[in-house]
């Protein structure tokens, strides 16, 4: 019988980003796939539907999340959100977002 394979021998020395996952460049890598899948499911949902809120409102919040690890410079350069459909965003929010509140 073979003997079994010790555990470093299964590690993947490419692989270093499971390792670090803290870094807050991982993180914002981490973060960026997860807007664009969520940017993906927004713009396949029906037009005006609540699919489509819910999918906005997740693309904002990761948007927001984002934005709070990077560098200012960098984070002025990112593409404007789209516009938000119409039963997604609150009163508040509306005016938050028109005065530009929050920290997106």
């Amino acid at each position: 019988m073979a003997s079994p394979t010790p555990p470093e021998a299964l590690r993947r020395p490419w692989h270093g980003a499971s390792d670090r996952s803290e870094d807050p460049a991982v993180a914002s890598i981490r973060l960026q796939r997860a807007e664009v899948e969520a940017l993906i499911a927004y713009r396949r949902a029906q037009e005006g539907s609540e699919d489509q809120a819910r999918a906005w409102r997740r693309v904002a919040a990761l948007r927001e999340k984002r934005v709070a690890l990077m560098p200012v410079a960098a984070a002025e350069r990112l593409p404007p959100l789209p516009t938000p459909p119409a039963r997604a965003l609150s009163l508040w929010q509306k005016v938050q977002q028109r005065l530009r509140l929050g920290r997106a």
